[in-house]
This record gives C-alpha cells, structure tokens and sequence, in this order.
C-alpha cells in the first residue's frame, strides 16, 4: 500500500513538473509575441521632404491667379512676393506648408486612368516648390474624387495618386485668402487681401 502511493505521488509531482515547464513556455512565447508586436505598416508619403528643405511655394490656378511664398535658407520667416515683409502671416504660410508636405497618400492608382478623366489633363492647380538644392518639384491637382473626399494629384511624372482634401484645401484656400496679418486703416477698420479661387471641376467618371 505504501509502495503504491509512492508511485502515484511521483507520478503527481511529475505531471507538475510537466506542467510548469509548459506554463513556463507558454508564458515566455506570449511576452515575446507582445514585445515583438505586428509590424504596422507605415504610410506612403506624398512627399520626401521637410519644411526645412523648401525655399520657395507657388500656388496657381488654371484661371491665372497665383501667390507666391519664399524664405530665406537658414531661416524660418516666409514672406509672400510682391508684400511687404512685415505683413505676411510667416507662421500660416509655414504652418500650411508643413501639413503639405507630410501629407499621407489615400490611394495610389496602379493603372493609369486617362488624364482627362481626374482632371489633370489640364489642372485646376499646380503646386510648384524649389528646394534648397535647386530643384523645383511641381503637384498636378486635379479633380476631387466622385465621393468628395480626396483630390487626384499627380507630383511631376509619377503615378496618379489620391489624397485627402482636408489638407488640401487649406493649401488651395490660400490663393482665396492669403496668410496676410490684418492691418488697420486710417478709419479703425480692419482689412486684408484675397484673391478668388476658382471651383474645381468634378470628374466625368471614375478611373
């Protein structure tokens, strides 16, 4: 009798011994899984470039207005050409110009549609920027898409890309409003500039 509960009591304190080496492993596979994480897949940008790198913006629309911003390389004031200095709005045009350029791609369209049918057979806009080491890079814009909620645009001669309009539309508002700081009048109004922004054309159909 003592023999047989001998047995068993090894028994017992071996499928312990079991059980703990597996609850060992399981443990340590779990804090490996959860340190290691899934890989997260990092957003296409529109563009490779930093605020810090661009020395000049043009906005301009297919119906002749255009505003132009530069700055200075080592410095962070923007000035807005043909204004005097002290009345542009440096922190917008800077503000703007930085969501610009870390602005995300929606969708990138793996078959070329006919140009016509995003409208950047003839652009409604076009972004042109000159960077610190002289090169200039120009951003076709053209038609919304059909739900309303992204732009076609096209940088220089790549692939046809969708992206969001919010952004967007702050950057093609500025031909509407420019950044300018409110100035006061002899009579104690207050004033600013703007130029009309011309509507953007739906596509005719979806690519």
């Amino acid at each position: 009798m003592v023999r047989r509960t001998t047995w068993v009591l090894v028994l017992v304190f071996g499928v312990l011994i079991i059980f703990a080496w597996l609850f060992q492993r399981y443990q340590a596979n779990k804090n490996e899984a959860t340190t290691t994480g899934t890989p997260v897949p990092t957003a296409q940008m529109l563009y490779d470039l930093t605020i810090s790198q661009i020395i000049e913006i043009n906005i301009a629309s297919s119906v002749g207005n255009s505003i132009d911003f530069t700055r200075e390389p080592g410095s962070t004031t923007w000035v807005i050409k043909n204004l005097p200095t002290e009345l542009a709005d440096s922190f917008q045009i800077e503000s703007i110009s930085s969501q610009l350029l870390s602005l995300p791609v929606v969708d990138t369209l793996t078959q070329d549609p006919p140009l016509d049918a995003v409208g950047l057979t003839n652009p409604a806009y076009t972004i042109t920027m000159a960077t610190t080491d002289g090169k200039q890079i120009i951003t076709y814009v053209g038609s919304m898409s059909v739900i309303g909620t992204g732009y076609y645009l096209r940088v220089d001669s790549g692939p046809v890309v969708l992206v969001d309009n919010v952004t967007m539309d702050d950057v093609l508002h500025l031909l509407k409003e420019p950044p300018v700081l409110a100035t006061a009048t002899p009579d104690g109004t207050v004033t600013g500039t703007g130029t009309p922004i011309a509507p953007i054309a739906q596509p005719s159909s979806t690519p």
